[in-house]
């Protein structure tokens, strides 16, 4: 019973440490997503007031 519940502990353990991996990898790209999208916001807001 022990072995199987170190091996069930074992297996949760990496399986959180795969969702806490997943989950910054996601946030991590969100956030990029949405820095880079602000920025060419600014770029296009920029050359659409010069353009004017």
């Amino acid at each position: 019973m022990s072995m199987t519940m170190s091996t069930l502990y074992a297996f949760l353990a990496h399986d959180v440490l795969g969702n806490a991996l997943a989950t910054v990898l996601v946030a991590g790209t969100a956030y990029t997503a949405k820095k880079l999208r602000t920025g060419l916001r600014k770029r296009n807001d920029q050359t659409r007031d010069t353009g004017q």
